[in-house]
């Protein structure tokens, strides 16, 4: 979800070399998902808390830049400009094209969906995603999000990082307050058998295991998931066999990253 108007006041208040208004333009094209879709201006000024003509303005200088292009009824979507920037980002991590064969093969083998994430804020943002052909996977693609504190992937990387350095990215603290308990019961189940279970917290009836690939720096660089329908995806079968062969890959990709 974008960031709200009273997160950029915050933070401008706070230093004294924050732009707010540049920081309210990335607002903006955080606002669209993977799926393609294009928004009105009134939609993107809801979904920010800001003002209609404020948005409008910003809205108006993308569509001069190219970082946005106008569709049918007045709606706006991100343009070219937009894409290349992105690829440039992807053309920097080759890690989750790597990655890709080993998560499709566990997607396929667990007749689930495997990932690869990236730490985005207080969310963990998709850089890989493979699926099997089993309709009972959640909705995700590269670009998805899924918050940290209620995630696979998010316990992941908490479970990855210092101990200290949690509470920082344990937030909103009203859903972390439901959240740690299980986490620290999922937490004893990592630091024993080096990866993580998510027992549907993030979506009930959806198992899923996750690991951090640790950097050289001894912090988390990438997650990796696996999971599907607790129908078809056990925890038990999660625990034996999905978490390890978890496990063993982001040895593999630590070591070549």
């Amino acid at each position: 979800m974008a960031r709200t108007a009273a997160m950029d006041e915050t933070e401008a208040a706070a230093d004294r070399q924050f732009v707010a208004a540049l920081a309210r333009g990335l607002d903006i094209l955080d606002c669209f998902d993977a799926s393609g879709c294009s928004l009105s201006v009134s939609e993107i000024a809801m979904l920010l808390g800001l003002p209609q003509p404020t948005v409008w303005r910003l809205c108006h200088t993308m569509l001069s830049l190219g970082y946005l292009t106008a569709t049918e009824g007045g709606r706006v979507q991100p343009a070219l400009a937009v894409l290349r920037l992105g690829y440039a980002t992807l053309s920097e991590l080759p890690v989750p094209e790597l990655a890709r064969p080993y998560l499709q093969e566990l997607a396929d083998r667990f007749n689930g969906a495997a990932g690869m994430a990236v730490r985005d804020g207080l969310d963990m943002r998709f850089v890989q995603r493979c699926e099997s052909d089993s309709q009972l996977v959640l909705n995700l693609r590269i670009g998805s999000r899924v918050p940290i504190v209620t995630s696979a992937m998010g316990w992941a990387y908490l479970a990855g990082l210092p101990a200290a350095a949690r509470i920082a990215v344990a937030q909103p603290p009203e859903v972390w307050q439901l959240a740690e308990p299980v986490f620290r019961r999922a937490l004893e189940g990592f630091v024993a058998e080096g990866f993580i279970i998510n027992p549907g917290v993030l979506h009930p009836g959806y198992n899923t295991a996750a690991v951090p690939v640790m950097g050289a720096d001894g912090l988390p660089r990438f997650t990796l998931n696996c999971g599907g329908a607790a129908s078809v995806l056990s925890l038990v079968q999660l625990r034996t066999d999905v978490g390890p062969k978890l496990r063993t890959l982001a040895g593999l990709i630590a070591a070549v990253a």
